[in-house]
């Protein structure tokens, strides 16, 4: 973005945006890569604001995100995760995939831990990223990864763009890699609000975007709510006459 930004005060983060919008469309970057960018523009005019006191007029809202953002779910299955590992040149990056999926850590919180993070399987995170610690219970699979993970963020993303081209998963994202860590906790049926505790997130709102995958629930729900006096036996009751009613019709 330093093409767009240089030179400008922060006062005309407005027309910073416009010309990171303009750059990329016509880059024809997705809606949803564009708005990343701007986000980190709305950021820094926040936090200019509200926290440095560098500014007297808010000025965040002249960040305006680009409409038509689709949501992305992308889940990988154990043997894609383990196929994306095993693709990774460096055996650190390898790790890195490994407990990214069994952990549900962000990249940041990954490169970040270091060996007294983990006691007794157990990880021990001080700080998240809404602020709060938490605690994240490991699979014998991240057990097994020494900490801390020795790598460098550049590292780390050379390493996965090289695993997901040699794996043939190209359309893979590191962060892919967290929601696929919420889908299998889901789709085994965790209740939302322990997936909300271990992902770190700040509120249910954000953890329902993973309420699709709860089938288990849904099914567990509707069998044990619905009162067992509605219920019919095959062949009987209300259903028993409305196939007399349509034989007879036929």
């Amino acid at each position: 973005m330093l093409p767009h930004i240089a030179g400008l005060d922060l006062e005309h983060v407005g027309d910073a945006a416009e010309a990171v919008k303009r750059a990329g469309l016509s880059a024809g970057l997705a809606p949803a890569t564009i708005n990343r960018r701007l986000a980190i523009l709305r950021r820094v005019a926040n936090l200019a604001f509200g926290q440095w006191n560098w500014l007297e007029v808010d000025v965040a809202r002249r960040v305006q995100l680009l409409p038509g953002e689709r949501a992305r779910h992308t889940y990988l299955t154990p043997a894609q995760v383990k196929r994306l590992a095993a693709a990774a040149v460096d055996a650190r990056v390898a790790d890195a995939i490994v407990f990214a999926a069994t952990s549900g850590l962000r990249r940041g919180e990954l490169l970040r831990l270091r060996a007294e993070d983990r006691r007794k399987g157990t990880l021990y995170l001080a700080t998240s990223k809404n602020g709060r610690p938490r605690l994240v219970p490991l699979p014998p699979e991240a057990q097994r990864i020494h900490l801390p993970i020795e790598l460098t963020v550049d590292e780390l993303r050379k390493g996965f763009d090289r695993a997901r081209v040699r794996s043939g998963l190209r359309e893979i994202r590191f962060h892919d890699l967290r929601h696929t860590y919420a889908s299998w906790l889901v789709q085994s049926g965790a209740p939302l609000a322990a997936v909300r505790d271990l992902l770190g997130h700040s509120s249910m709102a954000v953890t329902g975007r993973y309420a699709h995958l709860a089938t288990k629930d849904l099914r567990r729900a509707v069998a044990t709510g619905i009162p067992s006096a509605l219920r019919t036996r095959r062949g009987s009751g209300a259903v028993k006459k409305t196939q007399k009613r349509e034989n007879a019709h036929k």
